[in-house]
């Protein structure tokens, strides 16, 4: 069963159609890419799906779920979170009080076994960033502060993870080291839907992709079969050798 089912979403803002007519679904223990070139939609699709953009038309599912109406806390609550391509962390607040944070908030729409402060200890390990726990959020680099802002998702104990370009801001051996985190992540359960530009690190850790373009959805499938689609070369990846690379 799908955690997932996007279907029919169309978003009109005035006479510009942002997106039309998509359709999309995540599993459990499976990632997904949303790729396309900038303004495609895809920040808009999270948005849809997460509740702070409502579809002109169409229908969000969640575990089998029509939660189209639903707030973005209520869908927090029932299991949905995200990362932001703009960074949004709390600047003057340290690591730790970041995670903190989002784990109060959580407790306040959800009953946890683990107390806010275990679920921050367990999400700083899991992505490794226990040592900057006393840090300032200002005072990190991108790379670091992608990571809080994964570790502060996983805070809330998400069943589906909305990743916006997660590895911007990430040098080659980071990049290695953060794919492996999304593949364990996964084996845990979790239904990861990952935004990113990054061609190389989406196509060796999706199951599935699909490809927006102007708003329209103009591809889905393997990594293999989209890297082949004549409409996504032209559209994005460049030329046939382009994208082979």
């Amino acid at each position: 069963m799908s955690l997932l089912d996007v279907s029919g979403v169309t978003v009109r803002f005035g006479g510009h159609m942002a997106l039309h007519d998509v359709a999309l679904s995540v599993v459990p223990g499976r990632i997904v890419g949303l790729i396309g070139p900038n303004g495609a939609g895809k920040t808009t699709m999270f948005n849809v799906i997460t509740g702070l953009q409502e579809p002109t038309t169409g229908k969000v599912a969640f575990n089998g779920i029509d939660i189209t109406g639903f707030k973005p806390h209520d869908r927090a609550q029932r299991g949905i979170a995200r990362t932001f391509q703009r960074l949004e962390l709390f600047g003057s607040l340290t690591v730790e009080e970041n995670l903190l944070v989002a784990g109060e908030v959580r407790r306040t729409f959800g009953e946890h076994s683990a107390s806010a402060a275990d679920r921050t200890t367990e999400a700083m390990a899991t992505v490794g960033i226990e040592h900057p726990a006393d840090i300032r959020a200002d005072n990190l680099s991108t790379g670091q502060a992608r990571l809080v802002e994964l570790a502060r998702a996983l805070v809330t104990r998400p069943k589906l993870l909305l990743l916006d370009e997660p590895a911007s801001g990430l040098d080659a051996d980071e990049t290695t080291t953060f794919a492996a985190l999304l593949q364990r992540l996964v084996r845990s359960g979790i239904g990861i839907l990952l935004v990113e530009h990054d061609v190389p690190l989406v196509m060796s850790v999706c199951t599935h992709i699909h490809v927006l373009d102007f708003g329209e959805l103009i591809a889905r499938g393997t990594p293999d079969e989209v890297q082949r689609d004549p409409r996504v070369i032209e559209a994005y990846l460049g030329t046939p050798a382009e994208a082979a690379s």
